[in-house]
C-alpha cells in the first residue's frame, strides 16, 4: 500500500479542466482560447483553473492547439 496522498481534489478538478480545455482546442471548433474558456465556465474546477489557463504558456500551447487543428495540420509535440 502507498503512502503517497491523494492529491487535493481541487487539483485534481483543476487537472480534469486542463486537460478538457486541451481537448476542446484539438477539437478544431475553436479559435482561441476565448471560446474554450466561455465553453469551460460552468465546468467544474473552471474557477480554480481560470489562471492557469491564462497563464502565458498554457495560453500561447492551447492558441497554436487551435490554429493547428483549425488548418488540419498535424500537430507534433515538439511544436507546443
Amino acid at each position: 500500500m502507498s503512502n503517497t496522498p491523494k492529491p487535493p481534489r481541487l487539483t485534481v478538478q483543476r487537472e480534469r479542466v486542463i486537460r478538457l480545455a486541451r481537448s476542446l482546442a484539438r477539437s478544431g471548433a475553436y479559435q482561441d482560447l476565448t471560446g474554450i474558456l466561455a465553453e469551460l465556465e460552468q465546468v467544474e474546477g473552471f474557477h480554480a483553473a481560470k489562471p492557469r489557463l491564462e497563464s502565458r504558456v498554457l495560453r500561447d500551447q492551447l492558441n497554436r492547439i487551435c490554429q493547428h487543428a483549425r488548418s488540419g495540420q498535424t500537430l507534433r509535440l515538439e511544436n507546443l
